[in-house]
């Protein structure tokens, strides 16, 4: 792990860890923190200690920035969501938030400093076609895509092709599931869906509590963890808000059985409390040490979570960090596909890198 990641680390778990740092040190701290996405976290965590009056004068000033770019960023997310809700008005659909949309509606620990990329939804599969004819009628529209793409995000994902409005450029994810109905979990989404609580108003909804903190770890821990730390820190948060009901252990075991995600909550628990000290009731920590995998899988992951949580920009990487990030590409896609159809994707994919489609607009591949 780099030098910036070890602070950046220390101080979340220790806040009082920058009182000791020099001027090397908060270069480290800061471009890290930056490169993450987590200084809009660091000004919260150095606020809640009390310590932003004794930091360097231009260290109070980035992170005062950072702060002042998270609330507008929050304020976007507010409007965004209330366009979705007023696009889909009358239809009698819930619509669930999920993600970053859902910790900040919900008033949520995770939504102090957060910053978001987009809005994502959940809705059920049937009524799918519907919401996405709603939501174009207002403005959203799904950019180009070849056949195939639109195939497999249609047929084969756990989402329809994302969605960016014509006129703010916001962008909106749709999901039907919370993870690849192709893929080797099994989440009971209609389960799901029943137990999604609705928001103070009345309207938006968000998941009930395990499910907020299983979905968070399955997008995770089955995919390519490209935003690992902030996604950890979420989970962190999660845990340890929510875990202060003892009822909340028990259910979240019981839901990890329910939605196949035993795994992932098992990865979510172990890197929590490695990373970020997460207090967890030992009854409940055993229950799910069970789920573990074997041990050469456990020792291998434990690397490629030590190798990619916290990293350096693509031309500095390490090859250890760069093969790592590499193998992460290649467990997601199997995690995510059958081998048949991941055999065929990577063949498509192969091909149309060779040859690309000139009357495509570039977009999250699949």
């Amino acid at each position: 792990m780099t030098r910036g990641g070890e602070i950046l680390l220390g101080v979340l778990r220790d806040p009082r860890h920058v009182l000791d740092l020099g001027p090397a040190d908060w270069n480290a701290l800061m471009a890290c923190a930056g490169r993450h996405t987590l200084l809009g976290r660091l000004a919260v965590v150095l606020e809640d200690a009390g310590l932003l009056a004794e930091l360097p004068q231009i260290a109070q000033d980035l992170l005062a920035d950072s702060a002042a770019m998270a609330k507008a960023n929050q304020t976007m997310q507010r409007y965004e969501a209330n366009r979705v809700q007023h696009a889909l008005r009358g239809m009698d659909i819930p619509v669930v938030l999920l993600k970053g949309g859902a910790y900040l509606l919900a008033g949520l620990p995770p939504s102090r400093g957060r910053l978001s990329g987009d809005l994502d939804i959940l809705v059920p599969r049937e009524r799918i076609e519907q919401v996405e004819h709603a939501l174009l009628e207002q403005g959203w529209q799904s950019p180009a895509m070849n056949a195939y793409d639109q195939r497999y995000y249609r047929e084969w994902s756990h989402q329809i092709p994302p969605l960016r409005h014509l006129e703010r450029k916001s962008e909106l994810d749709v999901h039907h599931t919370i993870a690849p109905p192709t893929g080797r979990a099994g989440p009971d989404t209609q389960a799901i869906l029943r137990d999604a609580q609705p928001l103070k108003d009345g309207g938006l909804r968000v998941l009930c509590p395990p499910d907020m903190v299983l979905h968070s770890a399955v997008h995770l821990f089955n995919e390519q963890m490209i935003m690992a730390l902030r996604d950890l820190i979420d989970m962190h948060d999660l845990l340890s808000h929510f875990g202060g009901d003892e009822a909340f252990w028990p259910e979240l075991v019981s839901h990890a059985a329910t939605h196949n995600l035993q795994g992932p909550l098992y990865y979510c628990t172990r890197y929590c409390r490695r990373f970020l000290g997460t207090s967890i009731p030992a009854g409940a920590l055993s229950e799910i040490e069970a789920f573990a995998p074997n041990p050469l899988a456990r020792r291998v992951m434990d690397w490629l979570v030590a190798a990619t949580l916290v990293h350096e920009p693509p031309d500095r990487q390490s090859p250890g960090a760069a093969f790592a990030r590499w193998l992460l590409f290649v467990r997601s896609h199997w995690l995510r596909m059958p081998p048949g159809m991941l055999i065929r994707h990577i063949l498509v994919k192969t091909f149309r890198r060779a040859r690309p489609d000139p009357e495509s607009e570039p977009l999250p591949q699949p």
